[in-house]
Parts: structure tokens; C-alpha cells; sequence
């Protein structure tokens, strides 16, 4: 009975380190955009599923070797999304109050690319599971865990650490976090605000496609979890503080670890509803977000 209990204890702490870390880069990637831009990406959802489901495509179904399938999906992604900012978000930067017209432009192209994988990828599946790279499992006492699922938390683990350091060394990301702060004193010290602003949509675009990859790595996708992750995100982001990366990873574990103790006793959607409630009790604590700046 004690050895049930400890199994049931440490596949907990590992479903929750995963899944948190994961939403964790997501929730970081939306919080870099936000924080930057004032841009509410309704859209971040969706882009996550663009990315596993391409991962997919290229990596299962079409059977590419990673190490193509991989710089693929980030290509496509990032050159649309250089597209989209350089043709409909840049026109709102002069806008001081902008977040209402981002918010239901990212909102069409939400819908509208919900609509496109509905009728291309609807058609070939209901759920799409990524072919595993490497097989077998490690045992981390009394634990097995998947290859895939332990490199996925590594890897999603490196993204994160290498975000926080990026912002706090190099040049860029002081100019990023500078912009975090305050936007006019950023541009009175030479800051092209313009451009940190499209290098802040495009580098949070590739940590959200980072974290599809992992996520389709890791689990089995569905044409409904691109809205899921928005919703679970935002209000990471929105409870960690926006523009905070830590914020990002301390509330989205917060997420992982509560489903995973919650799914143990109730349906995964129960498990999401006991998160928010937890998230609301967050905000009414510190309504700014617990990290914001």
C-alpha cells in the first residue's frame, strides 16, 4: 500500500514538472509579447497547434528525420509570423491604446486558423501522436518515464533558463526588459521601440512554436487544444505579471502540479477548473500579477 502511494506521489511530481514546464515556455513566449507590445496574442493558442501539428506532419507523416522536421516547422512559423507583424500589427504601434484592436485582430486569425486545421488535418485525424525519436523509458525510482517525455522537460527547461539569460545579458534583452519598463524613458535613452517590437513578436512566436514541439513530443494533440492553451496561458501570464518570465515558469508549475494532483481524483476538466479557481485566489492577493514590475 505504502509503495502505491509513493508511485501514485512521484507520478504526480513528475506529470506536474512536464506539463508545467511546457505551458511554462508557452505562457513566457505570450508574456514576452505582451509585455513588450501590449499585445493580447489571442492567437498564441493557435499557434502552439500550428507548430505540433506541423512537427507531426513533417516528423511522422511524412517521416523527415528531426533535424529537418524541426528547422521546418520553426521557418514556416516565423516567416508568417514576420508577415503578419510586418503587414497588420505595425500599422497599431503608433496607437497608444491598441490592445482592444490587437485583441480582436488576433482573435479572427485565431478562428480562422482553427478553421484551416479543421479542414486539412480534420481530415486525415481526431488526435495526431508524434512518432517517438527514441524509444524506451528511464527509471527515476519508482517512476518510468518516457525518453520523449524526459527530454521534452529538459529541452523546455533549456529554453526557459536560456530566455532568462538572454534578457539579463545580452544587449537586446536589456533593451527588451528596458521596454518592459517604460516604454518612453527606453526611447529617450536611443531605443528603437519599433524594432524591439517586432524582434519581441518574433522571438516570442519561436518560443511558443518551441513549446508545440515539445508538447507534441511529450503528448498526444487535438484540433481543440489550441483554444485550451490560450486560455491556461493567458491567465499564467496574466498571474505571473506580464513581461515576467519567472512569473511564467512559478505559475505555470503552479498549473502542472495542480492538475496532476486534481486528475488524479477527478476528470482532467475538473483539473483545469480547480487551477483557474487558484488562479483567481492569486488575483485577488496581488491583482498586478505576482511578479509584475
Amino acid at each position: 500500500m505504502l509503495e502505491e502511494n509513493l508511485l501514485v506521489v512521484f507520478s504526480v511530481i513528475t506529470s506536474g514538472l512536464l506539463v508545467g514546464t511546457i505551458f511554462s515556455v508557452v505562457a513566457a513566449g505570450l508574456s514576452l509579447i505582451h509585455g513588450t507590445i501590449l499585445l493580447p496574442q489571442a492567437a498564441n493558442g493557435q499557434v502552439f497547434l500550428a507548430a505540433g501539428l506541423l512537427f507531426w506532419l513533417f516528423g511522422t507523416e511524412w517521416e523527415w528525420p528531426l533535424w529537418l522536421a524541426v528547422p521546418t516547422t520553426f521557418l514556416i512559423i516565423g516567416f508568417l509570423a514576420f508577415a503578419c507583424e510586418a503587414t497588420i500589427l505595425k500599422r497599431f504601434y503608433p496607437l497608444e491604446d491598441r490592445n482592444i484592436s490587437y485583441l480582436i485582430i488576433t482573435l479572427g486569425i485565431a478562428q480562422i486558423l482553427s478553421g484551416i486545421y479543421t479542414g486539412t488535418f480534420g481530415r486525415i485525424s481526431d488526435t495526431f501522436q508524434v512518432t517517438a525519436p527514441v524509444n524506451g523509458f528511464a527509471i527515476i525510482e519508482p517512476v518510468p518515464i518516457a525518453y520523449t517525455r524526459l527530454i521534452a522537460f529538459v529541452l523546455a527547461g533549456s529554453v526557459l533558463g536560456g530566455l532568462v539569460a538572454f534578457l539579463r545579458l545580452h544587449r537586446i534583452g536589456r533593451a527588451l526588459r528596458a521596454v518592459f519598463q517604460n516604454r518612453e524613458a527606453a526611447r529617450l535613452r536611443g531605443i528603437d521601440t519599433l524594432k524591439i517590437y517586432r524582434f519581441a513578436f518574433l522571438l516570442g512566436t519561436a518560443i511558443t512554436t518551441a513549446g508545440g514541439i515539445l508538447f507534441a513530443l511529450a503528448f498526444a494533440l487535438d484540433l481543440t487544444v489550441g483554444w485550451t492553451i490560450s486560455l491556461i496561458t493567458f491567465s499564467i501570464m496574466i498571474v505571473g505579471g506580464p513581461g515576467s518570465v519567472v512569473g511564467a515558469l512559478v505559475v505555470g508549475l503552479v498549473f502542472g502540479f495542480t492538475q496532476a494532483i486534481v486528475s488524479v481524483f477527478a476528470d482532467p476538466t475538473v483539473a483545469t477548473f480547480a487551477y483557474l479557481l487558484a488562479m483567481l485566489a492569486m488575483l485577488f492577493i496581488r491583482p498586478s500579477g505576482l511578479f509584475a514590475k
